[in-house]
C-alpha cells in the first residue's frame, strides 16, 4: 500500500469515528420522538360551615390581623398532571392556634382544644398507594377524617364531624360531612365534591333540616361535563316553614311577615351555583346560604353554610411538548394551579 493510500484510509477512519460520512453518502433519518400520552388532573375542595367575624378589625398583641375564621368539616383532593396526588381531610380548620375552640364555640362540637391539627386531620401526598385516618380519641368521638391515594391515580378525602346535644348560642351543625374525589384512571380528569350539613341552627330562630351541595367537573378531551347544585331542606323560622330568597326570608304558607329584622339574622344570599363544561378545562362550584348573625356579645358573624368546588384539566396527546416536564411547566396559570402542593 502506497503512502497516499494509507493516508487516505486513515483520514476516512477518523471521519467515521466522529460520526461523519464521505461526501455524497446517504445518512439515516433521525428517529421521530415518541408521542406523549394525554395528561389529566383536577382539584376538588369541600367545606362545611364557614364562620368569620365581619364587623371590625381584630387586634392581637398590638397588631391588626385578618378576622379569625373557622370551617368544619373540610375535605380537599387533587391529582396533578404528573400523577402526583394530595388529599387532606379535617374535622375542623382554623389558621389560629385556638382553632379548636373557635370550631367548638361556633359549631357545637367537642374537638380537643389545642389538637385541631393533630388527631382531627388526615393528610397524604405523593403516588399510590397511601392512606391515613384520624379519628378523634375519647369516649364519644366527634367524627373521623380519612385521606387516601389509590391506583388510577385517584385522590380521596372524607371528613365527618358530629355536634353535641347542647351547643352555645350562635351556629350549630349537628352533623357535617364533606367528601372530595379526583380520579384520572379513565384518561379524563374527573373531580367531584359533596357537602352535607344536617340539623343546622343559626341564632335562636332560623333552622334547616339539611343543606346539600354538589360540584362535578370532567375534562375528557371532548365536550366535557360540569354540574353543581345547592339545595336547602326543611328551612324554618321560629317553627314556621320558610324559603330563602335574594330578598330575605319568605313564608311558605300565607301569614304574617317573617320578623327577620329583629331576630339578629340576615340573609345575605340564598345560595348559588355555576358550571362550565369543557374538554380541556371544566369547572363547577356551589355555595350554600350566606347569613349574617348578630351575636349576644355585640359582634357580627358571617356564616356560609357550605362550599363545594371542582375543576379539571385534560391535555391531549402531543400537545404537551417534548417531555413530561413541559406538560406542567408550559400550562396556563389555571392548569398550573392544579398541580398538587407539596
Amino acid at each position: 500500500m502506497s503512502a497516499a493510500t494509507a493516508l487516505g484510509a486513515a483520514v476516512l477512519a477518523a471521519v467515521m469515528a466522529v460520526g461523519g460520512a464521505p461526501a455524497g453518502a446517504e445518512t439515516a433519518p433521525a428517529p421521530e420522538p415518541a408521542p406523549q400520552p394525554a395528561l389529566a388532573g383536577g382539584e376538588a375542595v369541600g367545606t362545611g360551615a364557614f364562620l368569620t367575624y365581619s364587623d371590625k378589625e381584630t387586634v392581637i398583641e398590638g397588631g391588626t390581623v385578618v378576622p379569625p375564621d373557622a370551617a368544619a368539616p373540610s375535605a380537599e383532593a387533587g391529582v396533578d398532571l404528573t400523577g402526583r396526588g394530595r388529599a387532606v381531610a379535617a374535622l375542623g380548620y382554623s389558621p389560629y392556634v385556638e382553632g379548636a375552640g373557635l370550631v367548638n364555640a361556633f359549631g357545637g362540637t367537642d374537638l380537643p382544644l389545642g389538637r385541631l391539627s393533630d388527631p382531627a386531620r388526615a393528610t397524604v401526598s405523593g403516588h399510590p398507594t397511601q392512606q391515613a385516618e384520624a379519628p378523634v380519641p375519647g369516649d364519644r368521638p366527634a367524627g373521623r377524617a380519612r385521606a387516601a391515594i389509590v391506583d388510577g391515580p385517584r385522590a380521596e378525602a372524607e371528613a365527618q364531624a358530629a355536634g353535641r346535644d347542647a351547643a352555645p348560642p350562635g351556629v350549630t351543625v349537628r352533623i357535617g360531612q364533606a367528601t372530595a374525589t379526583v380520579d384520572r384512571g379513565s384518561g379524563a380528569g374527573e373531580a367531584s365534591v359533596t357537602v352535607v350539613l344536617r340539623g343546622v341552627r343559626v341564632g335562636d330562630d332560623l333552622a334547616f333540616d339539611a343543606v346539600r351541595l354538589t360540584a362535578r367537573a370532567v375534562a375528557d378531551g371532548a365536550a366535557g361535563l360540569a354540574s353543581a347544585s345547592s339545595t336547602v331542606e326543611g328551612a324554618t323560622f321560629g317553627g314556621r316553614p320558610v324559603r330563602l330568597t335574594p330578598r330575605g326570608l319568605e313564608p311558605l304558607v300565607p301569614g304574617p311577615a317573617i320578623p327577620e329584622a329583629g331576630s339578629g339574622v340576615e340573609v345575605v344570599a340564598p345560595g348559588s351555583e355555576w358550571a362550565t363544561p369543557g374538554g380541556r378545562e371544566a369547572g363547577a362550584s356551589a355555595t350554600g346560604p350566606r347569613l349574617r348573625l348578630s351575636t349576644p356579645d355585640g359582634r357580627v358573624l358571617d356564616v356560609v353554610l357550605g362550599r363545594a368546588s371542582a375543576s379539571s384539566t385534560h391535555v391531549p396527546a402531543g400537545d404537551q411538548g417534548p417531555g413530561p416536564g413541559a406538560a406542567v411547566a408550559g400550562t396556563e396559570p389555571r392548569r398550573a394551579a392544579l398541580v398538587a402542593r407539596p
